[in-house]
């Protein structure tokens, strides 16, 4: 019942932003708005108000404004396409919007999970000859936190003295590190801490909380042990788990993205939730939704290089529903984090210049303001009917990978 919730209140908070930013703005130039629909026909709920009808429909899969654009043959003479181009940019920028607030949110109200590795020795074969299980409790004197904590010490003063917990009590340890070595492996247990929708772990049945044991038999007993095996092969692999007291064996193949041999999991760590100043929260809020933009935007042009990794990473509605539903079980911070993530793919998505996507209405309109005249119904029409084809196409390409996963879940 949670992730239904989820689901629905993620994409309907999207959903609504984007088309609330054309209403406003069409409102703003001078423009009628017949219609303002969250999801489509069959209506579930219809109210006109004034000039305006609102509706609900019965398929959520998105939402439109009713806006005569000057793209239909029937321009309005005295709206310039500057003005309509802004109404057709302020969906998508509604989103950037939205994006920017909950990010907000996130750094200043809710909080946000910090990772914590702990700096207990994982591994026998270290350089400093610990045990597996001894702390790390200062550098010279400096206190530890957490391991990455210590290492950062560690590159500061490559020799010194390491003050030990261990059984049964404490003790002082001189070291000597080699640059960029890696003093030990921390002891992180192998347990699932996300499975991510879509890449080959979570398809093949792994899931978040599952314990890791073992690797093609090979045993595995910290987190370095399954990287480093999972990384360096792009084979199938029987990886062994432990759910609920009950072990299982699922074949996982990693694949390689964006130059990076992957399964697509992280490990569960200890965390400690944090917040920042309202005034930093805000700052910190915008500069996180420009950079998150700018890595869609160079994710999406290194994909398009490689047609093969950019089906593999799609998703369509299935995809996004059981991602909002998974992080909606992982916590607030999580949650939040996937609508402003999601919000920022819509906008980008919207903006791309494909006839009946925003992006496409812009390149129109801007046509039009070069000529100095519309574009005739006739060519309009041919435009938008090959713009929704090609939606169509990618529409049915993302449902048949959505469903392909799913049919590959339940074989």
């Amino acid at each position: 019942m949670l992730s239904v919730a989820a689901i629905i209140f993620g994409l309907g908070v999207i959903v609504f932003f984007h088309e609330m930013g054309h209403f406003l703005m069409a409102k703003a130039v001078g423009l009628d708005v017949p219609r303002f629909s969250i999801g489509f026909p069959p209506f579930i709920f219809r109210k006109k108000l004034g000039d305006t009808e609102y509706c609900i429909g019965a398929v959520p899969l998105g939402g439109y404004v009713k806006v005569n654009l000057g793209t239909t043959g029937d321009p309005v003479e005295d709206i310039s396409w500057f003005k309509r181009s802004l109404v057709a940019l302020a969906g998508p920028f509604a989103n950037l919007v939205l994006t920017a607030v909950i990010l907000i949110l996130i750094f200043g109200v809710v909080g946000w999970d910090i990772s914590i590795s702990p700096a207990i020795v994982g591994n026998s074969d270290n350089l400093f000859g610990l045990g597996v299980g001894d702390t790390v409790l200062s550098v010279n004197g400096a206190p530890v936190a957490d391991y990455y904590g210590m290492l950062n010490k560690l590159i500061e003063s490559p020799e010194g003295t390491l003050l030990i917990g261990s059984d049964p009590g404490r003790k002082d340890v001189e070291y000597s590190i080699p640059p960029d070595s890696i003093p030990f492996y921390p002891l992180v247990p192998v347990v699932i801490g996300e499975s991510i929708i879509g890449l080959p772990a979570y398809e093949s049945g792994i899931r978040a909380g599952d314990s890791i044991t073992a690797i093609n038999g090979i045993s595995v007993a910290i987190w370095y042990d399954y990287q480093r095996m999972v990384t360096s092969t792009t084979d199938e692999l029987a990886i062994t788990f432990c759910r609920n007291g009950i072990k299982d064996t699922v074949y996982v193949t990693p694949h390689e993205y964006d130059g990076q041999i992957l399964s697509g999991v992280t490990v569960q760590l200890p965390s400690e939730r944090v917040k920042l100043p309202p005034g930093e929260a805000f700052v910190e809020g915008l500069k996180a939704a420009g950079r998150g933009t700018v890595g869609i935007c160079v994710t999406l042009i290194k994909l398009i290089k490689k047609p093969a990794e950019l089906a593999e990473s799609s998703g369509g509605p299935i995809y996004v529903a059981e991602t909002l539903g998974q992080q909606a079980r992982s916590g607030l911070p999580s949650y939040l984090w996937t609508i402003a993530s999601i919000s920022l793919a819509i906008m980008i998505f919207n903006l791309l210049p494909i006839p009946i996507l925003d992006g496409g209405q812009i390149v129109i309109l801007i046509c039009e303001g070069i000529r100095g005249k519309p574009i005739s119904k006739k060519h309009v029409q041919i435009i938008q009917q090959t713009g929704m084809i090609l939606i169509l196409m990618i529409f049915v390409l993302i449902m048949f990978k959505d469903i392909s996963r799913l049919i590959t879940r339940v074989r």
